[in-house]
């Protein structure tokens, strides 16, 4: 029998998840009358528990302001320059007034922290590049749940809607039964794996990779993109500094906050790294593919960027700030303690998408580097093949899974048994 694994209990994960779960939903920056009593800011919770502001906290280029009371599920919260100014323009009050942040009319950004950890962020006029966006006189408000982190999930109002707005609540997500707030130690509870694979055992070939299917397929918690942002704080957490993150392919330990998409951010942050690129078979967040732990992890932007979407193989110029890792126009190669985790996580996809659930499609491994974009196939097999055997699993990677079974549900087969790797595809790779 393999060690038993351990998990989160319920009351953390509750805890965690349903911080991240919190929204900026909608700001008017630029009101038609005062900036210093018309400003508002507003925070929407789409889970299914209420969340204490306690240790929230709203920052501008400029200010900080702390929050306080808490934000009921499913429910909107208005946070105001002032009363008399919120109630002059809608006839109500704000949930709380007296905001110090003074929000800029030709360029600002709004962050909501919980404690040190970014949790939502917004931004207008250009202050942080890309996010163009711009309003006289009405709102900027949140146009969908899905949480891309940009511009394209904003809008300009017609009509300034403090207390309502489009957003939904949605207790399939994973926020209130879920997740980590990007640190902490794994517990004593434990999942026994003879029971967790006891469907796959004595199976080979074709009828174990069916078996192991079902088996990771089984009702895991599907997290929102956003969501994903503090789970990689939590399963890539580097052992040595619990305020960092270990980067998948230059393995260099960078700050949690560091992040593209936070204030200050540039080359050297951090982005989410899709190892199965997203362009080759799942491009909406709404595929279960794109938001699915296992084979996304913390990258350097820069580098992220340089591996595109190529399939993966041996052979290149060294990249710039990877050196270890080697690239040419259609294939990457990760430096060498990571290639067996890179084969596995892909392994993982495989297996995990055949096209029977109608949101995925049949994601397949090729034996070549040749991919169509939109095509959900990436390559090399045997290669991935070859790096799976000569880069066993060792401790992080088995953290990895288990943390990401704690947030998510499900676990790498191949990281509990890399030999099913050889029991399924060495016919393709003798």
């Amino acid at each position: 029998m393999r060690p038993t694994l351990s998990l989160l209990p319920a009351f953390m994960l509750l805890t965690s998840f349903s911080h991240a779960e919190l929204m900026i939903s909608e700001v008017l920056y630029d009101p038609p009358g005062s900036d210093t009593t018309e400003e508002w800011i507003e925070l929407y919770n789409p889970g299914c528990s209420t969340v204490s502001l306690n240790g929230y906290s709203l920052s501008d280029n400029g200010s900080t302001f702390s929050l306080s009371g808490s934000v009921s599920a499913g429910a909107y919260f208005t946070v105001a320059r002032s009363t008399s100014g919120f109630r002059s323009l809608y006839g109500s009050s704000p949930d709380i007034a007296e905001m110090n942040l003074s929000l800029g009319n030709s360029g600002d950004w709004v962050e909501l922290k919980n404690g040190s950890d970014r949790v939502d962020l917004v931004a207008w006029e250009n202050k942080i590049s890309g996010w163009s966006i711009n309003a006289r006189n009405v709102s900027i408000y949140r146009n969908s749940n899905d949480d891309t982190d940009s511009v394209a999930d904003w809008a300009v109002s017609t009509s300034d809607s403090p207390g309502t707005g489009p957003l939904s609540q949605s207790c399939d997500g994973g926020s209130n039964d879920s997740g980590n707030n990007g640190s902490g130690t794994d517990t004593d509870s434990s999942v026994n794996e003879s029971l967790y694979y006891q469907d796959a055992i004595g199976l080979s070939g074709n009828a174990l990779k069916m078996a192991l299917h079902d088996i990771i397929s089984a009702g895991p918690t599907r997290l929102t993109y956003s969501e994903v942002w503090n789970a990689l704080r939590y399963t890539d957490e580097d052992p040595d500094n619990l305020n960092n993150v270990i980067l998948l392919y230059t393995g260099r330990s960078a700050s949690k906050n560091d992040q593209v998409g936070s204030s200050g951010d540039d080359n050297d942050s951090w982005n989410r790294e899709h190892v199965w690129a997203k362009s080759l078979g799942f491009p909406n967040s709404s595929q279960y593919g794109y938001t699915d732990l296992h084979h996304l992890r913390p990258a350097d932007v820069t580098v992220n960027s340089s591996r595109g979407s190529k399939s993966f193989d041996n052979g290149g110029g060294a990249e710039g700030e990877a050196p270890d890792t080697f690239t040419d126009d259609d294939s990457w190669e990760p430096r060498d303690d990571v290639k067996g985790d890179v084969a596995r996580m892909i392994f993982y996809m495989d297996t995990r998408y055949d096209g029977s659930d109608g949101n995925m499609p049949d994601l397949n491994i090729i034996n070549s580097t040749k991919t169509s974009s939109g095509a959900p196939n990436i390559g090399v097999l045997c290669t991935l093949y070859d790096w799976s055997q000569q880069d066993p699993v060792d401790s992080f990677e088995q953290r990895r899974n288990n943390r990401i079974y704690e947030l998510q549900g499900n676990r790498n087969p191949f990281v509990d048994n890399p030999q099913w790797i050889i029991s399924i595809w060495s016919g393709s790779c003798s």
